[in-house]
């Protein structure tokens, strides 16, 4: 119930609520204004100012107010003792956790790569004679348990550039594996088991690029493989260097063209001998040009095609061992019918890499192939010492099914699964011997085989893969050119089998 004063005492209770409030205003604390108001009231009242019932209902007021005064002081004494001790252990968080700081430069950065653990077993057979450091079998096999680690970081910059920088274990520019063991030598230099003078780190990819706009990007440094391409022609793990341009064009919602465009240093061959002074490049530094134009259909979300035309060439020839050499031996030698014809000689390779994408029982399957020629491939028989040899196409054609990208180890979840196989050919004087697969075939020409793989992911993380290949010379009359330290004394191969189980934890 609300009393409310008669009318002629609002004077005298207006008086009352001002001296009330001149006493609230001089207060020094809660406690001494609680007893200055009691005996006001109790005065007031004495008086005959205040009613029994307006004096009841004013300090029944009074008290309500000081009940909600002291409720708000305890939930702020609450929440000021819950407030320090989150700071307080915020504090001791901060000082356990380690501090990285980022330069404004960098906008994003991405830590990835991969461990990878492998059981190999290599086999070739030749039939070449004694005296290239096989004694008493052309018959080479390697059974190896190896290792590799790549990791790395890559983002974007401020204003559309971007970067990559990767480590690599192995020295070779075609594998990172290392081989357990495979540095002992209790012999002569006494290097223990478990030694570590093979097992270096390398750089694998150092590169920045530019988007320039939404359909150019520029790139410059040891970079990914700009051009769609297969590991018939290119080695998946080499990473070429130089500078790449990359287009994309987008007509509607279905075709998409594009080009890649690259310049990329083949061999450095410092000091050049030149007479006087020559400003300019060197005449025996090697370069390699790509040039590539293609495009992407698609017929719906799940269903496409993929398919390019890339045109490479040289320019220089490097040292002049790089130069093709497969003549017939001379009397008193029999290393010449050996040489591994890696020179880059009389390159010049059109290629044409082609995809099929479909969706197949809840999956993605997948028809793909390539096919290369290189257009001066007679001038460079004629140059190895086989006139009229006409060897100097290559293709590749085969099926994938699954979760494609897990038998190169691409993508990694959980539970999912591929199988992959295809035949390829590689004739002499096809393709760059030293670009070529060194796995499958051995990274050698006049080669022809099989290729079968499945992979399984583990995890979201872990992937099992296993490969088997086998191929099979072409042309007996020729060697196999090809430079990989694998089989090194096997040359020519006759027969070739290779074996690989990979654990790879992927991220």
């Amino acid at each position: 119930m609300v009393i409310r004063p008669k009318p002629e005492r609002w004077t005298r209770l207006a008086a009352a609520i001002g001296a009330a409030a001149l006493f609230g205003l001089c207060a020094t604390s809660a406690h001494a204004q609680s007893e200055i108001l009691d005996e006001l009231l109790e005065k007031l009242k004495e008086k005959g100012v205040l009613s029994g019932d307006e004096y009841q209902a004013l300090k029944k007021a009074r008290e309500d107010e000081m009940a909600q005064q002291r409720a708000e002081r305890r939930r702020q004494a609450v929440k000021q003792a819950e407030d320090a001790e989150k700071e307080q252990k915020a504090q001791e968080a901060a000082a356990k956790t380690t501090k990285f700081d980022v330069n404004p430069g960098i906008k994003t950065m991405q830590l990835y790569g991969d461990v990878r653990l492998r059981f190999e077993s290599r086999d070739g057979y030749s039939p070449s004679p004694a005296g290239l450091g096989v004694t008493g079998t052309n018959d080479v096999s390697r059974e190896r348990w190896r290792y590799a680690a790549r990791i790395g970081i890559r983002g974007d910059l401020t204003d559309d550039w971007f970067y990559g920088l990767r480590l690599d274990t192995g020295q070779n520019n075609r594998s990172a594996w290392v081989t357990f063991g495979g540095d002992t030598n209790l012999g002569t230099n006494g290097q223990g088991p478990s030694a570590k003078n093979e097992d270096g780190v390398g750089i694998g990819q150092v590169y920045m690029g530019w988007r320039t706009t939404p359909w150019l990007t520029l790139q410059a440094g040891k970079m990914p493989n700009p051009f769609y391409t297969t590991p018939m022609v290119w080695d998946p793990d080499i990473q070429p260097e130089g500078v790449a341009e990359r287009l994309t064009y987008k007509l509607g919602d279905s075709l998409e063209l594009f080009g890649s465009f690259a310049q990329m240093v083949y061999q450095d061959v410092n000091p050049d001998q030149t007479k006087g002074v020559d400003l300019g490049f060197h005449k025996k530094d090697a370069f390699q040009f790509g040039w590539q134009g293609g495009a992407i259909y698609k017929f719906s979300p799940e269903m496409n095609v993929k398919g390019a035309v890339t045109y490479y060439n040289y320019v220089g020839l490097g040292s002049s061992s790089t130069f093709t050499g497969d003549g017939p031996p001379p009397p008193t030698s029999t290393a010449a019918y050996f040489n591994a014809q890696n020179g880059i000689n009389n390159l010049r390779i059109l290629d044409i890499p082609l995809e099929f994408n479909f969706p197949l029982w809840g999956r993605t399957g997948r028809v793909f192939g390539d096919f290369a020629k290189n257009m001066d491939g007679g001038e460079r028989a004629r140059l190895a010492g086989h006139p009229g040899v006409d060897e100097d196409t290559a293709y590749q054609l085969g099926v994938a099914y699954g979760n494609l990208g897990l038998v190169y180890g691409t993508t990694a979840k959980k539970g999912t699964w591929e199988v992959r196989t295809y035949w390829q050919r590689i004739e002499q004087f096809a393709l760059d011997p030293n670009l070529t697969d060194s796995d499958f075939f051995e990274g050698r020409t006049n080669l022809q085989g099989l290729y079968v793989a499945g992979a399984y992911s583990f995890t979201d993380a872990i992937i099992g893969t296993l490969r088997y290949g086998y191929a099979q010379r072409i042309n007996h009359s020729l060697g196999t050119g090809g430079s990989n330290p694998d089989l090194p004394y096997v040359n020519p191969i006759d027969d070739y089998r290779l074996i690989q189980f990979d654990l790879t934890w992927k991220f």
